[in-house]
């Protein structure tokens, strides 16, 4: 079983480097999980615009590059179902296929335990603005003060109140599968949360259901050099129940599970479109996508609120290194009135902020100066230099956010190594 889960792994390789390897047998495949994952795979192909119509007659061939380029994206997906249903152990429900599925309740666990260890529950904790020595999430935005909130409806529902504030304000809502089912910008009414059963009070609210009895609520306020009153609206924000049980079972795995499963998230990780990553409800989202969202950054969000784009390596292909210095293009017409765009940097070791002498962990709309042409230029260096420069410094990838998206904007950036 180690050499054939090996053979799986380096099928995979090189499928990624458009190698023509026969691939291995797949191990320990049921129909009925075979079935599963062929759909999740068709379904993540089909989101990607790798399973199409064929074209109408008449209609312009599409070009060799772009064939080829499908052929790629699709061997990434080929090279996975080998490692999907390899069971190093005897038990039958210990698959990789299984640890994917659990693994976004694992994060969420995991991050809700940490922050009860020094806050109570249903209430909420703020942050400030974030900076390296902050751990508490993944890929965190540095120019929003955060509010946590993790709570548990086991005992009724409960209700949640927020401040008015003029500039952006979203309110997001997850539950321990990492679904979110609400993200409501700029509240106008108390927000009630429950479980499907739980009687709704006498009152006008934002109503969300919750498939767990736990769950988050994140809120984010953009800091525009205001932090102090952002500060003194904190204590606007209430919650009113959420203080129910906070226990969440987690399953465990073999070493030999979780070493075949991260390889298939890292691979997916490779083409995954972070639009297509979280959703409202289970089932909405391929769990390879929702998987691979979470590792690259959790506590994300449906693309209608919050878009995302991954900056990953530079116009060549090559991963971005810290002793090198880069020219970002962030295109224009990325959002709508009321949003913003943001570029930030992270570690490849730890996802976190960067350290830096001069304290710059992002560039966003307000805090970059735009090109005449509606573009903005960033640039990435090891000391910040450079024209609206980011400190880099150690090797690093890149998050470009964009709140309250403007409909088809594109989420890709230029990136031009020096």
């Amino acid at each position: 079983m180690q050499r054939n889960c090996a053979q799986g792994l380096v099928f995979c390789r090189d499928a990624l480097n458009g190698m023509t390897r026969p691939p291995t047998t797949p191990l320990a495949t049921g129909d009925q999980s075979q079935k599963r994952i062929e759909a999740s795979i068709t379904k993540s192909v089909t989101s990607v615009g790798l399973l199409q119509k064929s074209p109408l007659q008449g209609s312009r061939p599409r070009s060799p590059f772009r064939i080829s380029e499908m052929s790629h994206r699709l061997r990434r997906f080929l090279c996975l179902l080998p490692l999907l249903t390899l069971s190093p152990v005897a038990a039958a429900q210990e698959t990789v296929e299984s640890y994917l599925r659990e693994f976004p309740n694992q994060e969420q666990v995991k991050m809700m335990n940490t922050w009860l260890e020094k806050n109570g529950k249903g209430s909420f904790q703020f942050t400030g603005l974030v900076d390296p020595s902050d751990t508490t999430v993944v890929t965190p935005q540095a120019t929003v003060d955060y509010g946590y909130n993790w709570f548990s409806i086991s005992d009724g529902p409960a209700i949640l109140t927020t401040p008015t504030y003029d500039k952006f304000l979203s309110v997001s809502v997850f539950d321990m599968k990492h679904n979110v089912p609400a993200v409501i910008t700029n509240p106008t009414k108390p927000i009630l949360l429950k479980r499907p059963s739980q009687t709704i009070p006498e009152g006008d609210f934002e109503v969300v259901e919750l498939e767990t009895d736990q769950g988050l609520v994140l809120t984010r306020m953009v800091v525009v050099d205001n932090l102090d009153a952002v500060v003194a609206s904190r204590s606007q924000f209430q919650m009113q129940g959420g203080k129910g049980d906070m226990q969440r079972e987690v399953k465990q795995f073999s070493p030999e599970t979780e070493k075949n499963a991260q390889a298939v998230i890292d691979t997916v990780i490779t083409y995954i479109n972070p639009d297509d990553a979280f959703d409202r409800v289970s089932g909405d989202v391929s769990f390879l996508d929702l998987s691979a969202g979470v590792k690259l950054g959790q506590l994300g969000t449906p693309s209608d609120t919050v878009r995302y784009g991954t900056i990953l390596v530079d116009d060549t292909g090559t991963p971005l290194r810290g002793d090198a210095t880069y020219v970002v293009t962030v295109p224009a017409g990325l959002y709508n009135p009321g949003g913003y765009f943001s570029v930030t940097l992270y570690g490849t070791d730890n996802k976190l902020l960067i350290p830096n002498d001069r304290k710059i962990y992002d560039r966003t709309t307000f805090s970059s100066e735009p090109n005449q042409d509606g573009t903005t230029t960033i640039t990435l260096s090891p000391d910040g230099s450079g024209k609206n420069g980011i400190p880099t410094g150690k090797d690093f990838y890149g998050v470009l956010r964009a709140y309250v998206p403007a409909p088809g904007a594109i989420m890709k950036v230029k990136v031009e190594k020096q």
